[in-house]
């Protein structure tokens, strides 16, 4: 198997990771025209998710790769599995879920599928997947995975070391290093704020085409 440096990326600001974990990803969606995963990877085990990824591209149904790459995870890491296609054979299940969740992570993403999924559930651990499968992966010590490069889940181009950040509603990725990510930080918190004011208004039967801003001349 292919063994890249891990790569740690930029430092962030321990206070600006803070906010952004506080938002929720479809905020910072709003001013975003890339980064976004396929939603037919989804939240089979929901929760709020933001980390660094630690990648791997496994096209076969060997065990070995995601099992080794486990040793490498730190706190607050994402696991990110790429299986290229495959959509039958699960790379994770319960044992590679508390492994993962011992070291610290912050979640895991595959693009394919996972097993054990209730017991995953149990340990509260965001599990993002396309689906579910009785059928898993082997010790089969084959080439062709590859550690800590870079991978393409849901479209998405992803190094080892960017961020990944999702909930329910999917997942996005962002640029650890992107020179206006504390200004994108700042824009989404004034939208919750504002929105907070907004959810009264419409309730008192304001309009929300007006709130937004549209001619209210138009209004039928």
């Amino acid at each position: 198997m292919i063994r890249h440096p891990r790569r740690s990326g930029p430092a962030l600001d321990q206070a600006l990771l803070d906010r952004l974990r506080a938002l929720q990803p479809a905020s910072l969606g709003h001013h975003l025209s890339e980064g976004f995963l396929s939603p037919k990877i989804r939240a089979l085990v929901p929760g709020r998710m933001l980390g660094r990824a630690v990648t791997v591209r496994q096209p076969l149904p060997d065990a070995e790769p995601v099992h080794r790459v486990l040793d490498a995870l730190r706190p607050g890491d994402v696991l990110v599995i790429d299986r290229c296609g495959d959509d039958r054979i699960a790379c994770v299940g319960e044992m590679v879920a508390l492994a993962a969740r011992t070291a610290g992570a912050a979640g895991i993403v595959v693009d394919g599928v996972v097993t054990d999924i209730a017991e995953i559930a149990a340990m509260g651990l965001p599990l993002f997947a396309r689906g579910t499968s009785v059928v898993t992966t082997r010790p089969l010590r084959v080439p062709g995975a590859e550690l800590f490069g870079t991978i393409c889940p849901g479209g998405v181009a992803l190094q080892d070391g960017d961020l990944i950040f999702g909930d329910e509603n999917g997942l996005l990725r962002l640029a650890p290093d992107r020179h206006d990510l504390a200004a994108l930080v700042a824009r989404a918190e004034a939208d919750e704020a504002r929105e907070v004011d907004w959810r009264e208004r419409l309730a008192g039967g304001e309009s929300l085409a007006v709130l937004n801003g549209y001619d209210a001349e138009t209004r039928p």
